[in-house]
């Protein structure tokens, strides 16, 4: 744990609005709240702004409402909710409060925060005090780790507000009782050096007979040991979960379920969800889905109107206590526990009908099979609520190729002074728009195609390219000529009519060569050619895939990258096989990465683009260059994961597409191994750059350690890949 450190400003002070509402003596330290030197309503269109250039990425416009980001009714003293770190500062006296701004070793100690509730504020004072000078029978829980002593490295404090005919705490000795908050208190300690469970459960009575504020206290027992990881979570003392007044019911908010931490803006969203379902069903007529529910308070405050719920959470502690509020108010609340996508799934194989589907994801979004799900249902309206905004654009493209358009979209500024944005948005079923159209004549017509759709029908996709360009474009027969995989983006050709598709099939395999942008994990060579043969039914076959790092981005490599011998999944196999296996590939990838990926830059698939695609065309032999660009969610994971000098970069390389169609009249300047991905695998190569091959005969690297193919139907994640100019 880190120390704190004398408060000093940084280099370049904050500039303040002088008509600022708000101010604090730690905004410059501890950076929680980096709006706050400006007026609120400058903040607010700061955060208008960002959700309009987040939609703007990927060119979505509302059809009907995009409205603006309306005042809170409270932006000092909202937070009910307080996670903070724990430690001692140079002179021995314990802070508690949050890590420095840009700084994720020392503490900055908050005791004028302006956010917090004042009961917080008077619960962690209290515990600040306590802490500095620990009595006997709380040194099991209170003394700060310092170096090899101590436990105590955190807390988190949820201050709720329980009905007035709340009976829950009557059996609890130390309850106070017609208090109108009580809080729920878990404190962080290092496992390896914690107590035994009954005497951290004597230090926890004690703590509440003087500081009876507290209705349940718990602990989170934490493994430092980097080889080790989670946690274990005790309760100790009072209640495990506490009711907490929604609107007109209540929920049951335990030590570790979610919440939101402004309660007058939490209302404020209840309300506009019970609004706009409200505009879609009378009372009781009609069926509510309430995907991500938590603990209920969405379908609660939604059945207290008069429509029936079905509640789904995969998380079986917060499913359990939405089913005890229920059951308790005797509202029309179904709860099921399971995997959103797989319940939605088999909730639409089933036939249920939904007429309104309210999905209230993770910071990370939905993920292609919930979007799947949810639209094959096919309710009326789908209401999303996203608390990051560039997963819910990404989200919302994919979701209108599905048939489901934003029509209004509501702001709402949960977390004044902060950067962050909660966003509603009501989707209405419509047509599924128009594929791109990047090259077409009278023989042929090349199509960008998106992620998370397969060229042609596939029995578990319900959309396919093939089937949205029929339904649009009069492209003839549309027999394809040259495809990508499901999770793969970018250039798609097909043919009008067969002979053409014959004559086009035969110019790819004999002249073809595919271009494409990678992102691999780790920094790879500068370059190199991968000859590793590809074992499937018929045996081995050889195979070679040529790469060159472009850039190097969140210590990651952006690749371009030519494969010979196009066979399934050969990029993917190929890079795993050198140790840089494609970012957010299931199949191939590393797991770890993957997870983190999502869940910080929001790759829901593999870093893989079908950049560029070169023919000789078979009539006139000029070479034709197709080019798809960059697909927008795969920029802004290069940004996130990076940052914009590194987008900037490759844009002026010329490697992320966008330059059209074009034709060439002069002889390609590479040779035709490396310009066909069809052709034979040159055994005059050079020496491959990996030590596993260096002084192996080219004849026989790969021998003997042939890559088993894989043929499993569907890929979630795609590729990344980029044209060629060198």
């Amino acid at each position: 744990m880190g120390r704190t450190a004398p408060e000093k400003r940084p280099e370049k002070p904050i500039e303040w609005d002088p008509d600022a509402e708000v101010r604090c003596v730690h905004v410059e330290a501890c950076g929680a709240c980096p709006l706050m030197p400006m007026r609120y309503e400058d903040q607010r269109e700061t955060k208008r702004k960002r959700l309009r250039l987040s939609l703007d990425r990927y060119g979505i416009t509302p059809l009907g409402k995009e409205g603006v980001v309306e005042p809170a009714e409270a932006i000092t003293g909202y937070r009910r909710r307080a996670k903070l770190v724990v430690a001692r500062d140079d002179s021995g006296e314990v802070a508690v409060g949050l890590y420095r701004r840009h700084d994720n070793q020392n503490v900055v100690d908050i005791p004028h925060c302006q956010v917090l509730s004042a009961g917080l504020m008077e619960l962690v004072g209290e515990l600040r005090e306590l802490a500095n000078d620990p009595p006997p029978e709380l040194a099991a829980l209170l003394e700060p780790a310092v170096g090899n002593q101590g436990v105590l490295t955190g807390l988190d404090a949820r201050e709720l507000a329980p009905p007035d005919d709340d009976e829950d705490a009557a059996d609890d000795p130390l309850a106070t009782h017609g208090a109108e908050r009580s809080i729920l208190l878990t404190l962080l300690l290092v496992a390896e050096r914690a107590a035994p469970v009954e005497d951290l459960r004597d230090a926890a009575r004690a703590l509440r007979q003087r500081l009876p504020q507290i209705s349940g206290l718990s602990v989170s027992l934490r493994y430092s040991a980097r080889h080790q990881s989670g946690s274990d979570f005790i309760s100790l003392s009072g209640l495990s979960e506490c009711k907490d007044a929604v609107a007109d019911t209540y929920q049951y908010v335990s030590h570790t379920s979610f919440l939101h931490v402004h309660r007058g803006q939490a209302e404020q969203l209840y309300a506009l969800l019970g609004k706009v379902v409200d505009e879609a069903l009378a009372p009781g007529e009609g069926r509510v889905l309430d995907l991500y529910g938590g603990t209920g308070a969405i379908s609660l405050s939604l059945a207290k109107r008069g429509h029936a719920a079905t509640l789904v959470e995969s998380y079986p502690p917060a499913a359990a206590l939405a089913l005890r509020a229920a059951q308790a108010q005797r509202l029309p609340v179904e709860v099921v526990t399971g995997d959103v996508a797989s319940v939605t799934k088999a909730l639409a194989a089933a036939k249920s009908a939904f007429d309104v589907v309210v999905a209230n994801p993770p910071r990370r979004g939905l993920s292609p099979a919930a979007r799947e799900a949810i639209t094959a249902l096919g309710p009326k309206r789908v209401v999303y609520v996203a608390c990051d905004l560039d997963n819910l654009s990404r989200d919302l493209d994919p979701l209108a190729r599905l048939g489901y358009h934003p029509r209004d979209v509501y702001p709402m500024d949960m977390l004044p002074l902060t950067e962050e944005v909660e966003v509603v948005v009501v989707l209405q079923r419509g047509p599924a728009p128009v594929p791109e159209v990047l090259y077409a004549d009278e023989e042929i017509i090349a199509l960008d195609k998106p992620p998370h759709e397969p060229v042609e029908i596939q029995p578990e996709y319900p959309v396919s390219l093939l089937g949205r360009a029929q339904g649009h474009i009069d492209g003839g027969a549309f027999i394809p000529v040259l495809k990508v995989e499901a999770g793969t983006s970018g250039v798609t050709i097909f043919a009008r009519n067969q002979a053409a598709a014959d004559k086009w099939t035969q110019a790819v395999q004999n002249s073809g060569r595919l271009v494409y942008l990678a992102a691999a994990r780790g920094v790879t060579p500068a370059k190199g050619a991968i000859t590793r043969e590809l074992r499937g039914e018929q045996g081995p076959r050889p195979a070679r895939t040529r790469y060159r790092r472009l850039a190097i981005g969140g210590g990651h490599s952006i690749l371009r990258v030519v494969p010979e011998k196009r066979y399934v999944h050969q990029i993917r196999r190929h890079l795993a096989a050198i140790g840089h296996p494609v970012l957010g590939d299931a199949r191939y990838g590393h797991a770890p990465t993957n997870r983190y990926f999502e869940e910080k830059h929001g790759l829901d698939r593999s870093y893989l683009h079908l950049v560029r695609v070169e023919i000789d065309h078979p009539d006139d032999g000029h070479r034709l260059l197709i080019e798809a660009p960059l697909p927008s969610d795969l920029r802004v994971t290069l940004v996130r994961a990076s940052d914009a000098s590194v987008l900037r970069f490759l844009e002026n390389k010329k490697a992320l597409g966008g330059q059209g169609t074009r034709r060439r009249d002069e002889a390609p300047q590479v040779p035709v191994s490396e310009r066909s991905p069809l052709s034979v695998v040159d055994p005059e190569a050079p020496e491959s750059m990996y030590p596993s091959h260096r002084g192996v005969p080219v004849s026989q690297r790969g021998r003997g350690d042939a890559i088993e193919l894989d043929d499993a139907p569907r890929t979630v994640r795609g590729e990344l890949l980029t044209p060629d100019d060198d």
